[in-house]
């Protein structure tokens, strides 16, 4: 089965695997992603964590290479290699010269099959993401966002931490992992992305000789969908000995590839992720209250949040508070004004524009798209409803977005300060 849109094709082989193909001949690169429908949601909370631990693993060591012989091989042929997870997925990929994808994709294809998950290696490598977690609770706007979703996601399987925590980490075995891998490394769970300078044909039998021929599991059913979760207003503080107050507020938003994402994304852009937007303007520039301020969407399957956040002097947190829900009254009573609307298409077309440049990026948009709705990615739609979108859609995204009512609130700071969350239910 394959879905074309001339150099952009989503092809489906007989086991279930699909090829997500960015075909770009200005261009000498090919990245190769290797998406795998393993994070969070795919985790129970006995063993949270273990698809990024599994992320570190197949990096020391397969069957055939060494932890050393992986990153060598790569390096040698002056390539890149690295991996991240997500809420949703697990990706894996190389960037190199067109002259050296199928050595990446022998590469890619060896530590997705054959990873050893050496009892060795998984305690070094234990005490490794170990310290991964001691650095992210060191960072406060870390421990504060992901507080906050925590908060957010209550009760649901999005609460849980990409990282997981010391104790689940400490409990998993090799054949903890080797069960996880078995189960959501196939085939029907997996899309190969590839972007750069490769044709169609080099790239079928690339997937096909690294990847489809060396899986005889058959397709199997798609995973239940994850639940939309029900939000509930809260708040959770932690006192820490630090400098600043980091505040952040997440509100109920839309899921990935939601009709009204597009409208959201403009209002992004207008209200809070751009130094002209709104936040940026008002609550750092015209009042001084804080160095960091921003607002963006994220986005999962059947859920998503718009998340608040900025750091500032204690003492300036109900200031920096109130400022931000004076800017939200403001848009939801006002709305956005036409010359604002056309600033913020033109900032998210040539955003998209200049990702197409990038092959690396192209990988990770067209498979992101695919491993999450089975879908080809459609580059001149999306343009087509950032054109179409109008000022009233934005606004009713965000009278839709900002629910007060449901809005929970995050606070890391040295003292116990106030309850943010009553701070921005406040109205004026």
């Amino acid at each position: 089965m394959c879905y074309n849109n001339g150099m952009q094709k989503l092809i489906e082989f007989e086991n279930g695997m699909r090829l997500a193909l960015v075909q770009n001949n200005a261009v000498r690169s090919v990245a190769i992603g290797i998406f795998v429908g393993a994070g969070v949601v795919t985790e129970t909370s006995e063993i949270s964590g273990i698809s990024h631990f599994i992320e570190h693993m197949v990096f020391k060591g397969t069957k055939n290479r060494s932890s050393f012989d992986i990153v060598n091989e790569i390096d040698s042929i002056g390539a890149q290699i690295n991996a991240y997870t997500s809420k949703s997925y697990t990706c894996f990929y190389t960037v190199s010269l067109d002259t050296n994808a199928d050595k990446c994709a022998d590469v890619l294809s060896d530590m997705y099959f054959n990873p050893n998950f050496d009892e060795g290696e998984l305690e070094r490598e234990r005490r490794v993401v170990i310290e991964e977690i001691n650095e992210s609770e060191d960072t406060p706007d870390d421990v504060c966002l992901e507080r906050l979703l925590t908060c957010f996601f209550k009760g649901h399987t999005l609460e849980k931490p990409i990282l997981g925590s010391k104790k689940t980490l400490s409990s998993m075995t090799s054949e903890t992992l080797k069960s996880y891998h078995k189960k959501y490394y196939i085939p029907s769970n997996t899309v190969i992305s590839i972007a750069g300078n490769i044709s169609e044909e080099d790239a079928v039998m690339l997937v096909k000789r690294h990847f489809v021929s060396k899986s005889d599991i058959a397709p199997q059913e798609k995973k239940p969908p994850v639940a939309v979760a029900a939000h509930k207003s809260g708040f959770t503080k932690k006192v820490k000995q630090i400098e600043q107050a980091h505040v952040a507020f997440a509100f109920p938003s839309f899921a990935y590839d939601a009709p009204e994402g597009v409208a959201v994304q403009l209002m992004s852009v207008i209200f809070s992720m751009e130094m002209s937007s709104r936040l940026f303007q008002s609550v750092r520039e015209r009042l001084g209250l804080c160095y960091t301020i921003m607002g963006y969407p994220s986005t999962y399957e059947n859920n998503g949040a718009f998340i608040i956040y900025t750091s500032t002097n204690p003492e300036s947190l109900e200031k920096a508070v109130l400022a931000i829900r004076g800017e939200i009254d403001l848009l939801l009573e006002k709305g956005v004004t036409a010359e604002e609307l056309n600033k913020g298409k033109e900032q998210l077309k040539t955003s998209l524009v200049l990702g197409q440049e990038s092959t690396s990026s192209m990988m990770r948009t067209f498979g992101t798209h695919a491993i999450q709705t089975g879908r080809l990615y459609d580059f001149d739609a999306r343009i087509a409803a950032i054109d179409g979108t109008s000022a009233e859609q934005v606004q009713n995204a965000a009278k839709r977005v900002f629910d007060f009512d449901r809005v929970c609130g995050s606070l890391v700071a040295s003292t116990d300060i106030v309850n943010a969350v009553k701070l921005i239910k406040c109205t004026k």
